[in-house]
């Protein structure tokens, strides 16, 4: 088998290998069990940038202290159908399943919940956490601050994050429609996915530290430059929204005092901040109801008139869930970078990780 090809992992050998490598640190088991399918999820709807590539900086983190074992939360506020909570600098992923938990909870008292959290950490595929709104056909929307990689609209200082948020929507008989964006026009780690296969950047997607257009995606992102905002002013106007809406409303970090993954920070506090909310459609036309109308919208855009050369019109979260779908039957495909991180790491605490080939 050739040093390049690609191979394939099926999602449940690839999440006992993540849960296997956070349980080697420290983290309880179902904290692991909880952060490990975030991780393998996000893979197997193709979101490459946020899955197990991450896994060995995630380890790193929790192997220098950098990040909290386990899962530490306390409200400060509570009121109604709002919550404020302190994350103490725990696992981004644990610390937004619960809550988003918690949201969700109030949605079923309230009609819609809402919970801010500060000093938490990176939490990975930003589109998983509204999804388990879904499970009760309930909407869900999250929005995060982030390490900084953009610069303000008219400057060069890498002082503002991407921001990512996304809505889920239930649906009745098609796919749920999940948006999951950042306010860059790509995420950091697609410029760190292209520097790992020596591949070049598009124009558009990134500027070097002097605020130039760059196709190096070390210079547009790890040699100092920033992501380009979506929509320049408009991009830039919603990350500055979205820092409202989690760390200026919690007094969390800005922005441009979060580090990022691969920065030395013996703080213990990243400090990414989160909002979560839940809304129950049974409060408005009823969940079934939504559905069926969701339905009826949906059949009327992808019905619609087609672009020239264009076969077919997708809705938001479409495309990963086919991805999903086929790579639950056939495995999940590793580039061969990502298996040689993979396999430094299992063999640092005796794991393997299986493939779907027989190879180890």
């Amino acid at each position: 088998m050739g040093k390049n090809t690609v191979r394939r992992v099926l999602f449940s050998d690839l999440k006992d290998f993540c849960k296997q490598a956070y349980l080697k640190v420290g983290v309880p088991e179902d904290e692991a069990e909880i952060v490990a399918d975030f991780i393998a999820r996000s893979d197997l709807r193709g979101v490459e940038t946020h899955g197990v590539m991450r896994l060995p900086i995630y380890i790193q983190r929790l192997q220098k202290g950098y990040v909290r074992p386990v899962c530490k939360m306390t409200t400060v506020k509570e009121k109604g159908a709002t919550a404020f909570i302190e994350a103490h600098g725990s696992m981004g992923h644990v610390v937004s399943y619960k809550a988003m938990k918690m949201a969700i909870q109030k949605a079923m008292e309230f009609g819609t919940g809402w919970v801010s959290v500060k000093d938490s950490g990176h939490f990975g595929t930003a589109g998983l956490f509204p999804m388990m709104a879904l499970e009760r056909d309930y909407i869900g929307y999250v929005v995060t601050n982030s390490a900084p990689m953009v610069a303000p609209y008219g400057g060069k200082e890498r002082i503002l994050g991407n921001n990512p948020l996304s809505f889920a929507f239930p649906t009745d008989r098609y796919p749920a429609i999940v948006l999951d964006m950042s306010i860059s026009v790509v995420s950091s780690g697609k410029l760190i996915l292209c520097r790992k296969k020596g591949e070049k950047i598009p124009l558009g997607w990134a500027y070097d530290k002097n605020g130039l257009p760059t196709e190096d995606p070390y210079e547009g992102y790890e040699g100092g430059g920033s992501l380009a905002a979506i929509g320049e002013y408009k991009g830039y106007g919603m990350i500055l929204a979205h820092e409202m809406l989690t760390s200026v409303l919690t007094g969390g970090k800005w922005t441009q005092y979060i580090k990022s993954l691969y920065e030395e920070d013996p703080s213990g506090i990243q400090g990414t901040c989160h909002s979560f909310m839940a809304i129950d459609p049974d409060c408005f036309i009823g969940r079934e109801k939504f559905k069926k109308e969701m339905d009826r919208y949906i059949k009327t855009i992808k019905e619609s008139e087609k672009a020239k050369n264009a076969t077919e019109i997708l809705m938001p979260g479409e495309p990963e869930y086919r991805t999903e779908t086929q790579r639950l039957k056939e495995g999940i495909p590793l580039p061969p970078s990502t298996i040689k991180e993979l396999v430094t790491l299992g063999e640092s605490f005796g794991i393997s990780l299986s493939m779907s080939d027989g190879q180890r």
